[in-house]
């Protein structure tokens, strides 16, 4: 049965026909449906053809506001359209087109747009259709190329000299466009680089904002240029800072801050690794006289310079200094005179002193004042060549250590006077009478001073006694003979 209808329907031309015409319209529903239509829109920058015809003129085109980007979209099946980039449209205006006796100072130029695939497939539907030119005098100028870079280099890394070559970019165009070229830079990468490095790289324009001048009018001497890195080694190097100078009497000197405390800097490696830190010379920073903390702050390029390295960042070349200048504090310290150290003095001869202590006016931190005790302090007087007698002598005071000060000058009111001997007398000095032992003691050395005016005032009390002695005395004494002998019965 099967075979027979198969027989039958080859044997049909008309059947195989309608197949075909069925197959078709089944093929164009289920495209229609699975691939529907889409639209896109693109902007694409517009090329500039024929710019000869205007500058044989003596003039350049200048491109009114942004007609020089041709904005468009398109449609077709989506497969298609989403296939579509800026890239693949040609987008021309060509000034051999233009008609110059437009009235006006603008002048329409029409734009072409094509596509470079799927062609039949789309349609190109226009939003922008002409490009406005001004006809400019041209301007011609020269900029240096600025070096730059992006990126880190590895770490112990830092970038060193950045060469352009060549330097120099001359740039000619309408003067509208040329006038507000600021700088013109060429960029390399040197992301986690440890090694020199070079790139030809394209020439990039910026104005005064930053933002980056494109235009097909303008004519570059250096479409490419070629620039080089040094990647130098670096290392954080602390800074040490000097100072030179007295603060004013009573103030005393702590110490110098600074921020940052070390820097970053590179150099060849030969170099830094002979460099252990920057030493700011002590004439930068003078203190004489102050009795104030003194804040300035100093440029590090000038001693990088002469150490042959510089900052990774320069930013940082700015120190800022702080030397702390504190006051001192005074104190008074009684010093027993037992404790006083006697130099020069004779063997036979004794010091005594007028009062138990002297006072000495110390002048110190106030952390160092705390630590420090009476006994601490060495007090010496000097007494060589001086007879006994009164004398005010000058003291030498010596602290434990430089850090404290006397203030002012210290005296002491002292007297010599002569040791007296311990007499050795035999027994038999005892039946001496009186008056002859005083005899015997007259030529003795008085121990002191004191021991002379005992016995001036013990004699004066002899002869005051004997003047107060009643008459009667007297004439007791008188009795016997006139020479004095005791009268003897």
């Amino acid at each position: 049965m099967f075979r027979k209808l198969m027989k039958h329907l080859a044997n049909n031309p008309g059947l195989k026909l309608l197949s075909i015409l069925f197959s078709i319209i089944l093929w164009l529903v289920v495209v229609n449906v699975a691939d529907p239509d889409a639209t896109k829109s693109f902007s694409v920058p517009v090329e500039i053809l024929n710019k000869d015809v205007i500058t044989e003129m003596g003039k350049v085109p200048g491109i009114v506001a942004d007609t020089d980007i041709a904005v468009f979209y398109i449609t077709g099946p989506r497969s298609y359209v989403e296939d579509m980039s800026s890239d693949d449209f040609n987008v021309t205006a060509d000034l051999s087109q233009v008609d110059l006796s437009q009235d006006g100072e603008a002048k329409l130029v029409p734009i072409e747009i094509t596509a470079k695939k799927n062609n039949r497939r789309i349609d190109i539907i226009r939003k922008t259709v002409n490009m406005q030119i001004t006809l400019e005098d041209r301007s011609e100028q020269r900029f240096v190329i600025s070096p730059e870079t992006t990126g880190t280099p590895a770490e112990g890394s830092a970038i060193g000299n950045v060469e352009v070559t060549p330097n120099l970019l001359k740039i000619s165009g309408p003067a509208s466009i040329v006038s507000r070229i600021n700088r013109v830079a060429a960029t390399i990468n040197v992301e986690g680089i440890s090694s020199d490095v070079s790139d030809s790289v394209m020439p990039v324009l910026y104005d005064e904002n930053g933002l980056v001048i494109s235009s097909e009018l303008l004519e570059i001497s250096q479409t490419m240029v070629t620039i080089r890195a040094d990647i130098l080694t670096s290392k954080s190097v602390p800074i040490h800072c000097q100072v030179s100078g007295t603060p004013a009497a009573g103030y005393e000197f702590r110490e110098v801050e600074h921020a940052p405390e070390e820097v970053l800097v590179k150099g060849e490696a030969a170099v830094l690794n002979s460099i252990t830190a920057i030493e700011i010379p002590a004439d930068v920073i003078n203190i004489d006289g102050a009795t104030k903390d003194v804040e300035t702050s100093i440029d590090l390029t000038p001693y990088l310079k002469e150490m042959g390295i510089s900052l990774v960042d320069e930013s940082t070349n700015q120190v800022a200094l702080k030397v702390i200048i504190e006051r001192k504090e005074t104190k008074i310290f009684n010093f027993p005179v037992k404790d006083i150290k006697v130099t020069g003095l004779n063997s036979d001869r004794d010091v005594k002193y007028e009062g138990e202590t002297v006072a000495i006016n110390v002048r110190a931190l106030g952390e160092d004042m705390d630590v420090l005790a009476v006994q601490d302090i060495e007090v010496i007087v000097d007494v060589i060549d001086l007879q006994p007698g009164t004398y005010l002598r000058p003291l030498t005071i010596n602290f434990p250590g430089e850090k404290y000060e006397m203030v002012g000058t210290v005296n002491v009111q002292l007297n010599i006077v002569e040791k007296t001997a311990q007499s050795q007398e035999p027994e038999e000095d005892s039946q001496i009478p009186s008056m002859n032992r005083e005899e015997g003691n007259s030529n003795r050395i008085p121990m002191s001073g004191q021991d002379n005016e005992d016995k001036d005032e013990e004699e004066n009390n002899e002869q005051d006694k004997d003047e107060e002695e009643p008459e009667d005395n007297k004439n007791d004494h008188s009795d016997g003979n006139s020479d004095g002998s005791p009268d003897v019965n």
